[in-house]
């Protein structure tokens, strides 16, 4: 695991419209990118209907990024993501960068057309470790 695990915040987006989330996430992505990656240039494109939020020209290429806000998840220890839509669709994506909010952390998520992606982001009360795919792992932007 590549940083310490992150006790979740609980009830901070009670009453929130899911535009106001979605709008939370977007701009926590596009943050720590600005942020972290100075050498980056960030697009925002005036209509979202090809399943690109923002365009990130890394300096050796251009990465299409969907970015994904979750408040909250089903599971104690792990945040899912379904994002069979974006298949439908046949968008052409290559980050899912995605928000969570009660760690307040992101994870950018090279995207290869699965349906579904499951991360941990807190240890399993039985131990389980085995084949578990860390949230903490996918904390840098992609550049392939």
């Amino acid at each position: 695991m590549a940083n310490k695990e992150s006790e979740p915040l609980k009830g901070d987006f009670e009453g929130f419209s899911t535009t106001r989330i979605g709008k939370i996430g977007e701009t926590a992505v596009i943050h720590d990118l600005a942020t972290n990656y100075p050498e980056f240039d960030i697009y925002i494109p005036l209509v979202d209907d090809k399943g690109c939020d923002i365009l990130v020209n890394t300096g050796s290429n251009f990465k299409r990024v969907q970015i994904k806000t979750i408040t909250r998840s089903r599971y104690a220890t792990s945040v899912e993501l379904k994002v069979k839509k974006h298949i439908i669709m046949k968008h052409r994506i290559d980050v899912m960068a995605v928000w969570f909010g009660p760690i307040r952390k992101i994870a950018y998520i090279p995207w290869k057309g699965q349906e579904r992606v499951q991360l941990a982001y807190r240890r399993a009360k039985n131990g389980q470790e085995k084949e578990r795919d860390w949230f903490y792992n996918y904390m840098e932007f992609p550049v392939f």
